[in-house]
């Protein structure tokens, strides 16, 4: 399998996984609001029953209802009008304000409705009410009738009611009288279920849009999460094969160098003097690469972590830098110091000496005989500049690029000749991130390069 291949399909793995936890967030509050709403439209119209069935059974105490019932050119509108039944006024007729929905049923002991004057036209859809409520007299229930939905009660009184009915006529007032045993409470749901169907259908395409939108912000998140990641597999696999890469050329020497000697027993050391001086010095090589190894596997973790001392800064460098001089005159090249820091400065002394070696290092390595080489410091507030520049062979604007990348080195400038494993400035680099520092590469005139770092002073935090 390819890489292209397992990359996609881990891309798809994290796509899938956000993407459907998205839905199922969306989905849960989507059913937790729809369902919040509908439980508070109940309970608005199970509130308004209550209350209609404490009026009922107020009034059931005077054991007599008088509903008044207006005639065609009765001048009051809304108060005795058939259809506006509900709380009674001065006069001891019942008023209700005109469409409310709300309705109370006087049924006889055989199920008839008594107070079919005052519900009008409505009486066609409360007859066979009785019959499919007369069985539940404790709780409140939904009940579809004539195309309609309603919440009901149905009250059982604990002695007959005299329902009396005066009747406004063009003749005149006409009494009329009527024994009421059950009394039913009703609530339509027309508006609320309007409501709800409005409210689901809103509720639906704003979650089809969430449902979208979550998608779109799965394939981002997905692309930025996997971004490092898959940086950081390329960088492991590249480490991997570099170091296998690295590792192999020592051993091979060695190995052949060993089988010369196993060859030529009878030799003495003097005479194969060369093959074991060049077999220890890629041992030492070995040993270094896997050290610098070792350091850049600690980087990707907590293993290691500054330890802050302060210290003399002017005699801390000078110390580091003092072997330099040697090294510069034992290889046919200028070194030259400039430290002009002062005071005290807290530092990791180890991570900085550790990265003034490698600049140094990778200085002299890369400049030829009677070539120079420099070290500045200075403070800039509480800031630690350290500049390296040489004379050097210098860095192309491309490897400029990749020149703290693990194993890095420029192909052109034949920097294989040189010994080094190209893990070098990726340390640098590390101590100088752990520092939250930065450093900068440019070129040096008229030829060569200059490394320049700032270093932020630490803190020194006291243990609890």
């Amino acid at each position: 399998m390819n890489k292209t291949k397992i990359n996609s399909k881990q891309y798809a793995k994290l796509f899938l996984l956000e993407a459907i936890s998205f839905l199922l967030i969306f989905s849960f509050v989507g059913a937790y609001i729809y369902f919040s709403y509908i439980r508070s439209v109940q309970d608005n119209s199970d509130q308004v029953l209550n209350s209609m069935v404490t009026r009922v059974q107020k009034d059931s105490e005077t054991n007599i209802k008088q509903l008044t019932i207006p005639g065609p050119n009765s001048s009051t509108k809304g108060q005795n009008s058939p259809s506006s039944e509900g709380s009674a006024n001065k006069n001891g007729s019942l008023s209700r304000p005109e469409g409310s929905g709300q309705d109370t049923i006087y049924f006889d002991k055989n199920g008839n409705i008594v107070n079919f004057y005052s519900l009008g036209l409505r009486i066609q859809t409360y007859e066979n009410l009785y019959k499919k409520i007369s069985g539940n007299l404790t709780s409140v229930q939904t009940i579809q009738m004539g195309g309609s939905y309603f919440r009901v009660r149905l009250i059982k009184l604990k002695k007959p009611m005299t329902v009396v009915y005066n009747v406004n006529t063009s003749f005149g007032k006409i009494r009329i009288m009527g024994k009421a045993q059950y009394v039913a409470v009703v609530y339509s749901l027309d508006s609320e279920r309007y409501n709800v169907s409005a409210f689901r259908t809103v509720l639906f395409w704003t979650l089809m849009f969430a449902a979208f939108l979550s998608l779109v912000v799965s394939w981002f998140v997905t692309l930025r999460v996997m971004k490092p990641i898959m940086q950081s597999w390329k960088q492991q696999q590249d480490f991997v094969n570099n170091a296998a890469h690295e590792l192999r050329t020592p051993l091979t020497i060695i190995q052949n160098k060993l089988e010369d000697l196993l060859r030529q027993p009878t030799k003495s050391v003097a005479s194969v003097s060369e093959n074991i001086v060049v077999s220890l010095s890629e041992v030492r090589r070995l040993n270094q690469l896997t050290s610098d190894m070792l350091t850049l596997a600690k980087t990707g973790s907590n293993m290691t972590k500054l330890d802050p001392k302060t210290v003399k800064i002017n005699n801390f460098i000078k110390e580091v830098v003092e072997p330099y001089s040697e090294i510069a005159e034992a290889a046919n090249k200028k070194f030259t110091e400039k430290i002009s820091v002062k005071g005290n400065m807290t530092i990791d002394t180890r991570r900085v000496h550790q990265l003034i070696v490698i600049l140094l290092d990778n200085a002299l390595k890369y400049t030829d005989d009677k070539e120079s080489i420099e070290l500045k410091a200075s403070r800039d507030k509480n800031n630690l500049v350290i500049e390296v520049s040489d004379t050097g062979r210098g860095i192309s604007n491309e490897a400029k690029k990749h020149v703290f990348d693990r194993f890095y080195r420029e192909e052109t400038s034949g920097n294989r000749d040189t010994g080094g494993t190209g893990l070098g400035l990726s340390i640098a680099k590390w101590i100088i991130d752990a520092f939250q520092g930065k450093i900068t590469v440019s070129d040096n005139s008229p030829r060569g390069t200059i490394f320049k770092v700032v270093l932020p002073q630490l803190k020194i935090t006291k243990e609890k």
